[in-house]
């Protein structure tokens, strides 16, 4: 029996202005849902309101149609998962507190040249092992074909410098990873 191994793999992205222009939303996005649950958490905190992540994200989507419709733009895992990352970031902060360090979540700052947001495994797909379909967007070609045959759980696509990046992470065989 072969053993799973998971993997990231990323691979440079060649995307067209229309597609630039839909990352750097979905960036934003994304941004914005983390800095909106950020700041409800540490209101609801002061006032004395103990609510889960998930009671903060369920009030977020009741106000995006009317205050935020542009999120529409997007996949809805730019605007869900932020919370999900928000919910690890406060489970970090209290263990770390435990230990005597102090990690508090902070607000995300635009950068013109960085982003990035999450897609789940159901909401992509690959083409010809050369394309990447992407959510509200279309096909972003690959600069170059995945290496892997595995099954892909999740793909970040992320901007570093000029440049855009799709990150798979991936379950592969032990023997087609050597």
């Amino acid at each position: 029996m072969t053993e799973l191994i998971s993997i990231s793999h990323k691979r440079e992205l060649k995307p067209n202005n229309k597609a630039k222009t839909h990352f750097k939303k979905a960036f934003g996005c994304a941004r914005l849902a983390y800095n909106w649950a950020l700041a409800k958490w540490q209101e609801n905190y002061k006032l004395g309101i103990k609510s889960s992540i998930y009671d903060i994200r369920k009030e977020f989507n009741a106000i995006k149609r009317e205050q935020y419709p542009f999120v529409y733009e997007v996949s809805a895992y730019a605007t869900m998962q932020p919370f999900i990352f928000l919910d690890r970031a406060f489970k970090k902060y209290f263990a770390d507190l435990k230990k005597g360090k102090v990690s508090y979540p902070k607000f995300k700052r635009k950068k013109d040249n960085q982003g990035s947001y999450y897609i789940s495994g159901t909401h992509f797909s690959i083409k010809d092992n050369k394309y990447l379909k992407i959510p509200n967007l279309g096909f972003v070609k690959l600069k170059e074909s995945l290496r892997f045959n595995g099954k892909i759980n999740n793909v970040v696509i992320y901007q570093k410098a000029n440049k855009f990046f799709a990150s798979f992470s991936m379950e592969i065989t032990e023997q087609e990873y050597w």
